[in-house]
């Protein structure tokens, strides 16, 4: 980013911070907990499973990979809906 963009964007994250400092403080810390590297690592690992399963014909990889996909979709609802 040049200089202007770069200024644009502070200027942006200032008002951020005055007008919301809740929604600032959730903006700047936004994929650091762990919770949320291990669900980024157990979707890719219900890919990877759903995928393997599919081209080898094994319906319990398959099926592990479905639930592993339904367990964080509704986590993610629940979280969401609070």
């Amino acid at each position: 980013m040049n200089r202007r963009e770069q200024r644009a964007l502070r200027a942006i994250e200032k008002n951020i911070k005055l007008d919301d400092p809740e929604l600032a403080e959730k903006l700047r810390t936004f994929g650091d907990d762990k919770s949320t590297r291990r669900k980024w690592y157990a979707a890719a690992t219900a890919v990877v499973l759903m995928l393997i399963g599919a081209n080898a014909g094994s319906p319990v990889l398959l099926l592990t990979g479905l639930v592993i996909v339904l367990i964080l979709g509704l986590k993610w609802t629940f979280q969401v809906m609070k």
